[in-house]
This record gives structure tokens, C-alpha cells and sequence, in this order.
């Protein structure tokens, strides 16, 4: 196919993104030799940064000065209504970064939109944990009670999401200070229980509290990711995900190993006999990761 005209191009492209047009803006990309990725990926990372732009009423060609704050939010959002991670962002701003070096060459803009726009760093499999010093931060940042207590039981102990989201009152002696867990009883650190106090309180306190109600109110893993990531915005911390507290929990406290139920050759019996005491299921009948 040969590629349109320059004119022809300019008018394509004008008319696609007046219309939020994502299919037809694709295809003008393509015949024009302007893809850096296959058209099924173009059309994916542009998505839902046209649909928030059709939501808005955001001209795409003429961008509001506050564009670079605007764009976070389809740049940040994915389907299931969580974070998108960092490399998804960066893959979704390369692609925008293309479409306005096409609309340059053009002639449909004059200056890149994009100038100055920060992206976040690339997630690689082997990236370094956290500084201790930066999960401290992200701790005292993190005033909220119930994002503070989860983020202190995952740092201090090791806590898996899964554990996050299915601790239950009755899973939390409190006289002892002891938690119920997948695959052990952790006797939790002082800063933990202090940090459950509130919440403890809230729900009636130890005599009253339900044994099934929830300790917290997230239910995915994306509702944690996306109040962690709030956080760490508001500390200018780059972002902490829960895999990366629970691992370097392991680095930074000794006993972080046996309290995710690595170490203790007592775990199992601990768990059985706290499981009958709160009249909670045996933890042989939970499943492990």
C-alpha cells in the first residue's frame, strides 16, 4: 500500500484525533510508516489515553496546560481499575511520545507536548530492593491507620497480599499479641500490635470485634497497589510494591523468615492449637503459595 500524501496524511490524522477515532488513527499510522510497534500494541498503549481524552474533552492536538498532570490518570489506570505498572506506563508514553513526533513532522503541531514529561523507571526482574531508608518514608507517610498497619505487617513480618486480604479479627490474639497465618503463628513486634490498635478499636474492640469481619477493607490486590502508590507520590518515593516489602521484610529482620513460616519447626503445632482456640479452620486445610 502506498503511503498517503503528506496532505493526506495531515487530514487523516486532524480528523482522527478530532473524533477520538482510535481504529481509524491506527491504520493512518500504519499506511503512513509511522508504527514503532505492531498496530495490535499502538492500539492498546493509545486506548486509554483517547477514552479519557473522549471523558474530558481534551484535544489531543491542542493539550491544556495542564496536560502532564491530566495524562497521569489514563497513563496510571488499567483495566481492572488498579495501577498499571511502570513498564506499561513507559510503553503507553513511548507510543504517545511517537504519535506527537508524527503530528510534528506533519506539521499539525509546532512544539512536542511531551517535553519534560517524567516517566517512571523500568521494573526489571532483578531491580534492587528498597532502601531501608525509603520503606521508613513510605511508613511515616503512610498516616492513614488501615494502609499503615497493613504496610507494617508486611514490612515487619513478611505479610503476603493474600494474608492482607483475608486477615480476619478472629485470626488476631490479642492478649497475646499472636497472629494466625497460612503457614504459621507469628508473635508480632510491638510497632505491629500498636499499629493494629486503632483499628482493633474500631471494630469494637477484643471483646466485641467479629471474628469473620475483615481487618482490612481491600479486596485485590490492586485496591493495595493503588493506595501504596498514592503514597509513595505523596513522599516523592519512587513506587513500592508489596512483593518488594515482603522481600526485603526477609532482608531487613532476622526473624522475618520464621514468621512467614520458613524456620520454625513449631509453626505448625502454634497453628494448631491458636486455630482451635479461636474456633478458625485448621491451617492444614489452606492452601500455600
Amino acid at each position: 500500500m502506498a503511503a498517503p500524501h503528506p496532505d493526506e496524511l495531515a487530514l487523516k490524522l486532524t480528523r482522527a484525533l478530532t473524533d477520538l477515532d482510535l481504529d481509524a488513527l491506527v491504520a493512518t499510522l500504519q499506511a503512513g510508516g509511522n508504527l514503532t510497534r505492531p498496530p495490535a500494541q499502538t492500539r492498546a498503549n493509545l486506548k486509554p489515553i483517547l477514552e479519557q481524552a473522549r471523558t474530558d474533552h481534551i484535544n489531543l492536538l491542542r493539550p491544556p496546560a495542564d496536560f502532564h498532570a491530566w495524562l497521569r490518570t489514563p497513563l496510571l489506570s488499567n483495566a481492572r481499575g488498579g495501577v498499571a505498572s511502570n513498564n506499561t506506563i513507559i510503553a503507553r508514553t513511548s507510543t504517545l511520545r511517537g504519535l506527537y513526533t508524527t503530528l510534528r513532522r506533519a506539521g499539525l503541531i509546532s512544539t512536542d507536548p511531551l517535553t519534560d514529561f517524567q516517566t517512571p523507571p523500568a521494573e526489571h526482574a532483578r531491580d534492587a530492593l528498597p532502601h531501608r531508608d525509603d520503606l521508613t518514608r513510605l511508613l511515616l507517610n503512610a498516616t492513614e491507620p488501615t494502609l499503615h498497619a497493613a504496610l507494617t505487617l508486611m514490612y515487619r513480618h513478611a505479610l503476603q497480599v493474600t494474608e492482607v486480604l483475608s486477615l480476619r479479627w478472629g485470626m488476631y490474639d490479642h492478649a497475646r499479641g499472636r497472629l494466625l497465618r497460612r503457614r504459621t503463628v507469628s508473635t508480632l513486634d510491638p510497632l505491629s500490635i500498636q499499629a493494629l490498635e486503632p483499628l482493633l478499636a474500631s471494630a469494637g474492640g477484643p471483646m466485641h470485634a467479629h471474628d469473620d469481619a475483615h481487618v482490612f477493607p481491600y479486596r485485590t490486590q490492586d485496591d493495595l497497589r493503588l493506595a501504596i502508590f498514592r503514597v509513595c507520590q505523596g513522599a516523592n518515593l519512587p513506587f513500592i510494591g508489596p512483593s518488594q516489602i515482603r522481600r526485603a521484610s526477609l532482608r531487613d529482620f532476622p526473624l522475618a523468615q520464621t514468621d512467614a513460616g520458613y524456620a520454625d519447626p513449631r509453626s505448625f503445632e502454634l497453628a494448631q492449637t491458636l486455630a482451635r482456640s479461636l474456633g478458625t479452620r485448621d491451617p492444614d486445610g489452606e492452601s500455600h503459595d
